[in-house]
C-alpha cells in the first residue's frame, strides 16, 4: 500500500461524505463529487492501489457518478 494512494482514496472517501452533507447546496454538492470522481480515478488508475483500495475506488466513483446524474 503506497502512503499517497491511501490519501487519495481517504480524500476521496471525505469528498463523498462533504458531497452528502451539502444536500442543500447544489454547487458544493457538486464540487464535492467531482473531486470525489477524481480522487477515485486516480486512484483506480495508480499501478500500486491494492485490490481492497481499487474496489473501495470503484465505489466512491459509482457514489460520484450517481451525485452528478442528480445534481
Amino acid at each position: 500500500m503506497n502512503a499517497l494512494t491511501a490519501a487519495t482514496l481517504a480524500q476521496a472517501r471525505a469528498d463523498i461524505h462533504a458531497a452528502v452533507a451539502a444536500y442543500d447546496d447544489t454547487t458544493r454538492r457538486r464540487q464535492c463529487a467531482q473531486s470525489a470522481r477524481d480522487n477515485a480515478t486516480t486512484v483506480v488508475l495508480a499501478g500500486d492501489a491494492t485490490d481492497d483500495e481499487l474496489r473501495h475506488a470503484h465505489y466512491y466513483l459509482d457514489d460520484a457518478t450517481g451525485i452528478l446524474a442528480t445534481t
